[in-house]
């Protein structure tokens, strides 16, 4: 895996601060095992691609990494857990998505007793370490389901050298956001100015928080799909309109690979798209040095600042037959030491001691965006929600019920009133 921009510079920090791993934990007790690790492709995977050698430096036990692109990923995830095989020992988990269904499903072990077990768990492993809310969304009517891996949440990226130049001033409430893009428009009409998700499933990870922004729900008082609601139709429609009026060619096929080579191409002067992709965006000539970033602004009228904030996460299947050496790797995976080295791929830490230890910040003040993306990953995590769908545990297809909405906007198929008010009859079959 190439060197990024950030694993460069991350790697001239000290490393002596990190806590050494406790002496009288038995990390080899199940040597000369090999689990099998099923990996969504993500920042956090195609890290520990390289790192799983120090794993089996410190255990014994070696690995078998399957990674896959998340479509593939969930097709072969669910064809090894319908059948209950012990093939995979270990796999990644998005628990805003999918663990209330999962848990249901009993594909989760519980991982609450191994924490407690004093024979399994290494002393310094300090699960209360993981911020509140990220233990929050991994935990189900009591089963703890994950181990967090990062921490991540859309954010507001923007051309700063752009804005200069057009005598722009910086966005500072949602509704500035279309009104400088028409005006980068009207400023240079051969600079590309928005992109955004536009694929059906993947557009609710970054409309929502305009809906919040502005006041809007996704749902109604009394519990029901809110779509139809005028604050949320407002939301809906300002997303549908910056896509259509100042969106790139085929946006509607677009999810956050293509956003990315765009802003980090220069090819566009705005977005709003995952703070995990922060490394792959300052590895582009320029861009860590014109960019700007922070959460999406708050409404002008409502006030509201309300982000997306979630992490994926480890879980160790409830099939498999090497529950323990599993439990070593999530220990050793999520564990303050190997999380600190996974700054250098970008990869966003969910526990407390490394976010503020003394190497992470001493990182991030080496360079104001560096600092700008940490102050809004913390801002994220103070204020944001896991939540970014119509209420149900059908997830996957209230999102695409929310999406296929935004792209009718987009295609001009009705009034955004009448768009959104027959997803919500769509949306209420789910319930």
């Amino acid at each position: 895996m190439r060197r990024s921009f950030i694993a460069a510079a991350f790697a001239a920090a000290t490393m002596a601060a990190l806590p050494a791993v406790a002496q009288d934990f038995n990390w080899r007790a199940q040597e000369g095992r090999t689990i099998t690790l099923l990996f969504n492709n993500h920042p956090w995977s195609q890290a520990m691609r390289e790192m799983v050698a120090d794993f089996t430096a410190r255990t014994g036990i070696r690995t078998r990494i399957e990674i896959f692109n998340e479509e593939q990923f969930r097709a072969r995830l669910a064809t090894l857990m319908q059948g209950r095989s012990p093939e995979v020992d270990i796999f990644m988990s998005l628990p805003s998505r999918e663990a209330s269904t999962f848990k249901r499903a009993g594909w989760y072990t519980d991982l609450a007793p191994l924490i407690a077990d004093p024979k399994l768990t290494a002393p310094d492993f300090n699960y209360e370490d993981f911020g509140a809310a990220m233990r929050e969304q991994s935990t189900v009517d009591g089963l703890v389901a994950t181990l967090p891996i990062n921490i991540e949440g859309p954010l507001f990226y923007w051309r700063k050298d752009i804005f200069q130049r057009c005598n722009i001033p910086e966005p500072t409430h949602l509704e500035d956001i279309p009104a400088a893009a028409k005006a980068i428009r009207a400023c240079d009409a051969n600079q590309g100015v928005w992109a955004a998700r536009g694929l059906r499933g993947a557009i609710g990870y970054a409309l929502s928080s305009f809906i919040f922004n502005g006041g809007g729900s996704y749902a109604t008082p009394d519990g029901k799909p809110g779509l139809c609601q005028p604050a949320t139709v407002r939301g809906m429609e300002m997303y549908a309109n910056l896509l259509k009026e100042y969106g790139p060619p085929g946006a509607l096929n677009h999810t956050f690979t293509q956003v990315i080579e765009l802003l980090g191409q220069g090819r566009v002067a705005m977005t709003y798209e995952s703070s995990n992709e922060f490394a792959n965006i300052v590895r582009f000539p320029n861009r860590a040095n014109d960019l700007g970033v922070k959460p999406l602004p708050p409404g002008r009228e409502s006030g509201i600042s309300k982000p997306i904030v979630i992490g994926w996460g480890l879980s160790v299947s409830a099939y498999s037959r090497q529950k323990e050496a599993a439990w070593l790797f999530a220990q050793w995976a999520t564990s303050a030491e190997v999380q600190t080295k996974l700054v250098q791929a970008g990869v966003a830490p969910p526990r407390t001691s490394v976010f503020s230890g003394p190497d992470f910040t001493a990182w991030v003040n080496e360079l104001p965006l560096r600092r700008a993306w940490a102050d809004a990953l913390i801002e994220i995590g103070r204020t944001g929600t896991g939540v970014y769908q119509i209420p149900t545990d059908r997830i996957p297809e209230a999102r695409d019920i929310t999406g296929n909405a935004i792209q009718q906007m987009v295609l001009g198929r009705g009034t955004p009133h009448d768009i959104a008010c027959a997803a919500d009859t769509e949306a209420a079959k789910l319930q």
